[in-house]
C-alpha cells in the first residue's frame, strides 16, 4: 500500500468505476494522450486491471482521465519483446507534466507493458471536459499458425525430395 493512498491499486474493486476528480469553474490542464503496448497473452480481465490501475493514478495525481480505448490485439511493425504482437491501449487525460512523468514511470515497472508514448495535444484545455465512455474495439484477426510440412513437401536444397526421388520425373532405363 502506497502512503498517499487508503485503497492499495491491487484490491480496487473494479465493478464501480473510479469518480473523476471536480475542478472549480475556469481551471485549465495540459491535455494528453498515452498509448502502451502489452504483451498479448494477457487476458481481457488483466487488461482491464491495468486499464483500471492506471485511471486510479490519474485520479490519484490530480488529472482527469477522459477516455479509455482499448484497441485490441494488432500486429506490431517491428518485434516487441521478442512478440510480433501486442495489445494496444490508447488513455486520452488532462493533467500536468509532473503527471505523465509518474505515469510513465509507473510503466517503466510493468514488464507486461513492452512500449509506451506519450503526446501533450494542447497546453490549456478546460478542466471541465466531459467524461467519456470507455471504448474496447475487437483489434486484428489472429493469424492462423501455419500447419506443419508433409513428408511429401519436404524438399532437399536442389529441389529434389529429400529421400531421393525427382519432382514428377520419372527415370527411363
Amino acid at each position: 500500500m502506497d502512503q498517499n493512498t487508503q485503497t492499495p491499486v491491487s484490491s480496487l474493486d473494479l465493478s464501480t468505476p473510479i469518480p473523476a476528480p471536480n475542478f472549480p469553474e475556469g481551471t485549465k490542464l495540459r491535455e494528453y494522450e498515452t498509448i502502451f503496448a502489452l504483451k498479448p497473452d494477457l487476458g481481457d480481465d488483466a487488461v482491464e486491471r491495468f486499464k483500471e490501475r492506471v485511471r486510479s493514478l490519474i485520479h490519484r495525481e490530480g488529472g482527469k482521465a477522459i477516455k479509455f480505448t482499448i484497441w485490441g490485439k494488432k500486429k506490431a511493425q517491428y518485434e516487441l519483446a521478442k512478440q510480433t504482437r501486442a495489445t494496444y491501449v490508447h488513455v486520452h487525460f488532462l493533467g500536468g507534466s509532473k503527471l505523465v512523468a509518474e505515469i510513465e514511470r509507473n510503466l517503466r515497472m510493468y514488464d507486461d507493458v513492452v512500449r509506451y508514448q506519450s503526446i501533450k495535444l494542447a497546453d490549456e484545455t478546460d478542466a471541465s471536459k466531459p467524461v467519456e465512455q470507455d471504448v474496447k474495439l475487437a483489434g486484428d484477426v489472429d493469424q492462423v499458425e501455419r500447419p506443419p510440412r508433409d513428408d511429401r513437401d519436404r524438399r532437399d536444397d536442389f529441389g529434389g525430395d529429400v529421400d531421393g526421388e525427382a519432382d514428377g520425373e520419372v527415370e527411363s532405363a
